[in-house]
């Protein structure tokens, strides 16, 4: 160890206006397995459809453009409403049946709201899928590390000495914490005294919107002299950040009771996969034959889009690198060199001057009173979560 220092549609297809959304049927005890599946199968089946109308649009424009054959310097494409009339009847059929198969879903319970995939498609479409208003978007709430709903107020009762909250990352849930090393040191913080509670959230919307729900969720904590302790691996560490922001701009009176912010391989300074996507993308604006096909890339949610420069405020507003300054923070980076050079890639998916807070210009570094950084060696990404090197860190440094 070393210490340093989608109603909007996919593809922006044209969606035809929607009744008012009705009441959902909650999932219940006792409701067949046969009903929520059918009832996750609609709703998959609308996105679909959806998507389907946007790719067909796609080709639309795409034909109309080479129709024309518009000089490469011309940079924007022929709109598909001059594709020939085929395009336009199965764009508004697919359309048509997206609508069909919204307004059959509600009138069936909300599919169980667990699974690898729910996570991960509303980590790649979360915005999409809130603003169609579909029932497979999820919604932010806490959990135990069973993956059941908890109540703020029973989080708050359960610790006498302390609160602490694990914040997951893109495309997960409270389901990838729990391993091994993680249950131990939930174990430890128990004997201890804190409360445990892990949080579930849609990834894909903005950070800067996850973090006023983050400061909003914290401000009906009851109140107490607890310290609260908030953890967080990859965007979770983002949106910590966030919250932490928006509260105190506005006032909100629990981040005085913030004691400890824990980031582990959040990517402060942006994330590098995200950045080369995102420098793809802007090359097929080149031509006008390529360039609407970055609606294709540009399907990828806002959260993923706010990774590429670490943004926890909305666009239109400055990046903030100062920290809640009475606080304590601990950032954690791995890379997956052997030695102390490390490993260009850092963990594989975050840099590790990224994942500390550094930066060459010295005013977007994060500072604060007291901010810790720690490099581990031979670390992925993932591996953050389960590694009893980052653990055993985590439990020294919170001792009092």
């Amino acid at each position: 160890m070393t210490e340093s220092r989608l109603p909007v549609p996919v593809l922006n297809a044209p969606l035809p206006e929607q009744p008012p959304a009705a009441s959902r049927p909650s999932t219940r005890e006792g409701t067949s397995p046969v009903v929520l599946l059918a009832a996750g199968g609609v709703a998959v089946a609308h996105l679909g459809l959806v998507a389907a109308g946007g790719i067909t649009r796609l080709v639309a424009t795409t034909h109309a453009t080479i129709a024309r054959s518009p000089l490469l310097w011309k940079k924007e494409p022929t709109p598909a409403e001059h594709a020939p009339l085929p395009y336009q009847f199965v764009t508004r059929s697919f359309l048509w049946l997206a609508q069909m198969a919204q307004r059959l879903s509600r009138t069936l319970p909300a599919p169980p709201e667990h699974g690898i995939f729910r996570s991960a498609l509303n980590g790649v479409v979360g915005h999409t899928l809130a603003e169609l208003d579909s029932p497979l978007a999820q919604g932010m709430s806490l959990r135990d590390e069973f993956g059941e709903p908890l109540d703020v107020a029973a989080w708050a009762r359960s610790g006498r000495r302390g609160l602490v909250l694990f914040v997951h990352g893109l495309c997960l849930s409270e389901r990838e914490w729990q391993n091994h090393e993680h249950e131990g040191f939930v174990r430890e913080l128990r004997e201890f005294g804190h409360g445990v509670a892990w949080l579930r959230y849609n990834t894909g919307h903005a950070i800067a919107d996850n973090g006023t729900a983050l400061s909003d969720l914290l401000e009906t904590l009851p109140a107490g002299e607890q310290p609260l302790t908030l953890i967080g691996h990859s965007m979770g560490g983002l949106v910590i950040r966030s919250a932490s922001y928006h509260a105190e701009i506005r006032g909100a009176g629990w981040v005085k009771r913030l004691q400890h912010a824990v980031y582990l391989g959040s990517p402060h300074h942006g994330a590098t996969m995200e950045k080369i996507g995102h420098a793809a993308n802007r090359l097929l604006a080149l031509t006008p034959y390529t360039k609407s096909f970055m609606s294709l890339g540009n399907i990828r949610s806002r959260g993923i889009r706010d990774l590429r420069e670490g943004r926890i405020v909305p666009e239109h507003k400055a990046n903030p690198y100062r920290l809640v300054n009475h606080a304590r923070h601990l950032l954690i980076a791995g890379h997956m060199g052997r030695d102390r050079q490390g490993h260009f890639m850092g963990d594989g998916l975050v840099q590790v001057r990224s994942a500390l807070g550094q930066h060459v210009e010295a005013h977007r570094a994060l500072h604060a009173k007291d901010v810790t950084r720690v490099e581990f060696e031979s670390l992925g990404h993932m591996s953050l979560l389960k590694d009893e090197r980052v653990y055993s860190t985590l439990l020294e440094w919170m001792k009092p």
